[in-house]
Protein backbone atom coordinates (compact mmCIF):
# COMPACT_ATOMS: atom_id res chain seq x y z
CA UNK A 1 0.00 0.00 0.00
CA UNK A 2 2.77 2.46 0.82
CA UNK A 3 4.87 1.85 -2.18
CA UNK A 4 1.31 2.28 -4.43
CA UNK A 5 1.08 5.60 -2.47
CA UNK A 6 4.84 6.78 -3.24
CA UNK A 7 4.47 5.58 -6.61
CA UNK A 8 1.17 7.83 -7.01
CA UNK A 9 2.75 11.15 -5.67
CA UNK A 10 5.62 10.75 -8.12
CA UNK A 11 3.39 10.56 -10.59
CA UNK A 12 1.14 13.66 -9.57
CA UNK A 13 4.62 15.38 -8.52
CA UNK A 14 6.78 14.58 -11.47
CA UNK A 15 7.35 18.18 -13.21
CA UNK A 16 9.46 18.58 -9.96
CA UNK A 17 10.68 15.48 -9.21
CA UNK A 18 12.07 14.64 -12.53
CA UNK A 19 13.73 17.65 -13.38
CA UNK A 20 17.42 16.83 -13.91
CA UNK A 21 19.00 20.08 -14.47
CA UNK A 22 20.44 21.22 -10.89
CA UNK A 23 23.89 22.91 -10.16
CA UNK A 24 26.10 20.02 -10.77
CA UNK A 25 25.24 19.80 -14.63
CA UNK A 26 24.88 23.17 -15.16
CA UNK A 27 28.28 23.25 -14.25
CA UNK A 28 29.24 20.30 -16.36
CA UNK A 29 27.24 21.96 -19.08
CA UNK A 30 29.45 25.15 -18.95
CA UNK A 31 32.96 23.31 -18.67
CA UNK A 32 32.01 20.76 -21.58
CA UNK A 33 30.64 24.31 -23.86
CA UNK A 34 33.38 26.09 -23.26
CA UNK A 35 35.95 22.77 -24.32
CA UNK A 36 33.77 22.53 -27.30
CA UNK A 37 33.92 26.22 -28.23
CA UNK A 38 37.49 26.24 -27.94
CA UNK A 39 38.40 23.37 -29.70
CA UNK A 40 36.02 24.35 -32.67
CA UNK A 41 37.45 27.53 -33.06
CA UNK A 42 40.92 25.92 -33.01
CA UNK A 43 40.01 23.57 -36.08
CA UNK A 44 38.43 26.89 -37.81
CA UNK A 45 41.15 28.70 -37.69
CA UNK A 46 43.61 26.63 -38.25
CA UNK A 47 41.34 25.34 -41.42
CA UNK A 48 41.04 29.08 -42.65
CA UNK A 49 43.83 31.15 -41.05
CA UNK A 50 46.48 29.33 -39.63
CA UNK A 51 47.57 26.40 -41.95
CA UNK A 52 45.64 28.40 -45.38
CA UNK A 53 46.09 27.32 -48.25
CA UNK A 54 46.13 23.96 -47.89
CA UNK A 55 44.42 20.97 -49.40
CA UNK A 56 41.12 21.30 -46.93
CA UNK A 57 40.45 24.24 -48.22
CA UNK A 58 41.14 23.76 -51.89
CA UNK A 59 38.71 20.86 -52.05
CA UNK A 60 36.27 23.27 -50.34
CA UNK A 61 36.59 26.04 -53.00
CA UNK A 62 36.81 23.62 -55.87
CA UNK A 63 33.60 21.97 -53.91
CA UNK A 64 31.80 25.07 -53.92
CA UNK A 65 32.44 26.52 -57.50
CA UNK A 66 31.55 23.05 -58.51
CA UNK A 67 28.07 22.71 -57.28
CA UNK A 68 27.45 26.42 -58.49
CA UNK A 69 28.51 26.17 -61.85
CA UNK A 70 25.85 22.63 -62.12
CA UNK A 71 22.74 24.42 -61.24
CA UNK A 72 19.71 23.67 -61.88
CA UNK A 73 16.51 25.01 -61.35
CA UNK A 74 14.70 21.95 -60.37
CA UNK A 75 16.93 21.02 -57.88
CA UNK A 76 17.65 24.50 -56.83
CA UNK A 77 13.77 23.98 -55.66
CA UNK A 78 14.93 20.62 -53.63
CA UNK A 79 17.74 22.53 -52.03
CA UNK A 80 15.44 24.91 -51.03
CA UNK A 81 13.05 22.48 -49.28
CA UNK A 82 16.33 20.34 -48.11
CA UNK A 83 17.57 22.94 -45.90
CA UNK A 84 13.76 23.96 -44.63
CA UNK A 85 14.04 21.32 -41.93
CA UNK A 86 16.85 23.07 -39.75
CA UNK A 87 16.25 26.29 -40.62
CA UNK A 88 15.49 27.94 -37.37
CA UNK A 89 12.04 28.49 -36.69
CA UNK A 90 11.12 24.60 -37.76
CA UNK A 91 13.99 23.20 -35.14
CA UNK A 92 12.44 25.15 -32.51
CA UNK A 93 9.12 24.37 -33.05
CA UNK A 94 9.52 21.12 -34.00
CA UNK A 95 11.69 20.50 -30.78
CA UNK A 96 9.10 21.98 -29.18
CA UNK A 97 6.38 19.77 -29.99
CA UNK A 98 8.50 16.58 -29.38
CA UNK A 99 9.26 17.91 -25.88
CA UNK A 100 6.20 18.18 -25.69
CA UNK A 101 4.83 14.86 -26.44
CA UNK A 102 7.29 13.65 -24.74
CA UNK A 103 5.84 14.80 -21.79
CA UNK A 104 2.89 14.00 -22.33
CA UNK A 105 3.64 10.13 -22.89
CA UNK A 106 6.03 9.75 -19.69
CA UNK A 107 5.12 12.22 -17.03
CA UNK A 108 8.87 13.30 -16.82
CA UNK A 109 11.60 15.89 -18.01
CA UNK A 110 14.14 13.33 -19.02
CA UNK A 111 13.16 12.85 -22.58
CA UNK A 112 11.94 16.72 -23.41
CA UNK A 113 14.92 17.69 -21.43
CA UNK A 114 17.36 15.82 -24.09
CA UNK A 115 15.61 16.72 -26.91
CA UNK A 116 15.77 20.41 -25.59
CA UNK A 117 19.26 20.52 -23.84
CA UNK A 118 20.99 19.21 -26.73
CA UNK A 119 19.30 21.70 -29.38
CA UNK A 120 20.19 24.79 -26.92
CA UNK A 121 23.81 23.11 -26.47
CA UNK A 122 24.70 22.63 -29.95
CA UNK A 123 23.35 26.33 -30.81
CA UNK A 124 25.50 27.89 -28.15
CA UNK A 125 28.27 25.99 -29.12
CA UNK A 126 27.73 27.29 -33.19
CA UNK A 127 27.18 30.49 -32.12
CA UNK A 128 30.20 31.32 -30.38
CA UNK A 129 32.71 29.76 -31.97
CA UNK A 130 31.07 31.21 -35.70
CA UNK A 131 31.42 34.29 -34.89
CA UNK A 132 35.32 33.86 -33.09
CA UNK A 133 36.37 32.14 -36.55
CA UNK A 134 34.26 34.69 -38.56
CA UNK A 135 35.17 32.68 -42.06
CA UNK A 136 33.39 34.10 -45.11
CA UNK A 137 30.66 32.44 -46.75
CA UNK A 138 32.15 30.46 -49.91
CA UNK A 139 32.95 33.11 -52.76
CA UNK A 140 30.00 32.10 -55.02
CA UNK A 141 26.70 33.05 -55.90
CA UNK A 142 24.22 32.32 -53.00
CA UNK A 143 20.95 31.49 -53.41
CA UNK A 144 19.18 33.17 -50.26
CA UNK A 145 20.23 36.18 -48.13
CA UNK A 146 21.20 35.20 -44.50
CA UNK A 147 22.01 37.79 -41.75
CA UNK A 148 24.86 35.68 -40.45
CA UNK A 149 28.04 36.29 -42.78
CA UNK A 150 30.35 33.21 -41.09
CA UNK A 151 30.26 30.08 -42.79
CA UNK A 152 32.29 27.81 -40.12
CA UNK A 153 30.37 25.49 -38.63
CA UNK A 154 27.34 25.02 -40.26
CA UNK A 155 24.56 25.72 -37.45
CA UNK A 156 22.28 23.93 -39.99
CA UNK A 157 23.67 20.65 -40.41
CA UNK A 158 24.73 20.83 -37.12
CA UNK A 159 21.00 21.10 -36.14
CA UNK A 160 19.59 18.33 -38.01
CA UNK A 161 22.13 16.21 -37.06
CA UNK A 162 21.40 16.74 -33.05
CA UNK A 163 17.28 15.28 -34.55
CA UNK A 164 19.63 11.92 -33.54
CA UNK A 165 17.94 12.03 -30.57
CA UNK A 166 14.90 11.33 -31.72
CA UNK A 167 16.03 7.51 -33.32
CA UNK A 168 17.64 7.40 -29.18
CA UNK A 169 14.57 8.06 -27.83
CA UNK A 170 13.08 5.13 -30.09
CA UNK A 171 16.02 2.76 -28.88
CA UNK A 172 14.95 3.51 -25.78
CA UNK A 173 11.46 3.11 -25.48
CA UNK A 174 11.35 -0.16 -28.14
CA UNK A 175 12.11 -3.34 -29.61
CA UNK A 176 9.99 -2.83 -32.60
CA UNK A 177 12.76 -3.14 -35.63
CA UNK A 178 10.49 -1.36 -38.22
CA UNK A 179 10.47 1.91 -35.35
CA UNK A 180 14.14 1.33 -35.13
CA UNK A 181 14.78 1.03 -39.03
CA UNK A 182 12.42 4.41 -39.93
CA UNK A 183 14.22 6.35 -36.97
CA UNK A 184 17.63 5.57 -38.15
CA UNK A 185 16.99 6.42 -41.81
CA UNK A 186 15.31 9.75 -40.79
CA UNK A 187 17.98 10.58 -38.62
CA UNK A 188 20.50 9.71 -40.72
CA UNK A 189 19.19 11.52 -44.08
CA UNK A 190 18.26 14.61 -42.60
CA UNK A 191 22.07 15.64 -41.96
CA UNK A 192 23.11 14.48 -45.27
CA UNK A 193 20.25 16.62 -47.40
CA UNK A 194 20.45 19.64 -45.41
CA UNK A 195 24.50 19.58 -46.09
CA UNK A 196 23.95 19.45 -49.89
CA UNK A 197 21.24 21.92 -49.66
CA UNK A 198 23.45 24.34 -47.91
CA UNK A 199 26.60 23.74 -49.81
CA UNK A 200 24.01 23.81 -53.24
CA UNK A 201 22.96 27.26 -51.99
CA UNK A 202 26.80 28.32 -51.72
CA UNK A 203 25.87 28.84 -48.18
CA UNK A 204 28.84 27.12 -46.63
CA UNK A 205 32.10 24.52 -47.23
CA UNK A 206 32.34 21.64 -47.64
CA UNK A 207 34.43 21.48 -44.36
CA UNK A 208 31.96 23.51 -42.89
CA UNK A 209 29.25 20.97 -43.16
CA UNK A 210 31.52 18.11 -41.69
CA UNK A 211 32.49 20.34 -39.08
CA UNK A 212 28.31 20.43 -38.17
CA UNK A 213 28.20 17.23 -38.18
CA UNK A 214 30.67 16.58 -35.84
CA UNK A 215 29.51 19.25 -33.71
CA UNK A 216 25.84 18.08 -33.51
CA UNK A 217 27.31 14.32 -32.63
CA UNK A 218 29.66 15.82 -29.66
CA UNK A 219 26.58 17.76 -28.69
CA UNK A 220 24.49 14.51 -28.29
CA UNK A 221 27.07 12.63 -26.41
CA UNK A 222 27.52 15.58 -23.64
CA UNK A 223 24.18 15.63 -23.16
CA UNK A 224 23.47 12.14 -23.04
CA UNK A 225 26.50 12.02 -20.30
CA UNK A 226 25.27 14.69 -18.17
CA UNK A 227 21.36 13.78 -18.02
CA UNK A 228 22.65 10.11 -17.72
CA UNK A 229 21.76 9.63 -13.68
CA UNK A 230 18.76 10.74 -14.12
CA UNK A 231 17.70 8.39 -16.92
CA UNK A 232 15.07 5.89 -15.59
CA UNK A 233 14.79 2.55 -15.92
CA UNK A 234 12.84 2.00 -19.09
CA UNK A 235 10.12 -0.70 -19.80
CA UNK A 236 10.28 -1.29 -23.25
CA UNK A 237 7.36 -1.29 -25.34
CA UNK A 238 7.08 -4.62 -27.92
Amino acid sequence: MTDTLQAANIRSDWWKSTWPLHRRELIQLVVALFVVVVVTVAIGESLTNWAAPNSIVELDVDTAESLAEDRAESTIDLAHWGAFVADTPVKIGLSLVLAGLALWRWRRWYEAALIGLTLMFEASAYVASSLIVGRPRPGVERLLESPVATSFPSGHVAAATVYAVVAIIVFQHTRSALARVMAVVFVAAIPVIVAWARMYQGMHFLSDVVAGIILGVVSIVICLQVLRPYRPEFEVEA
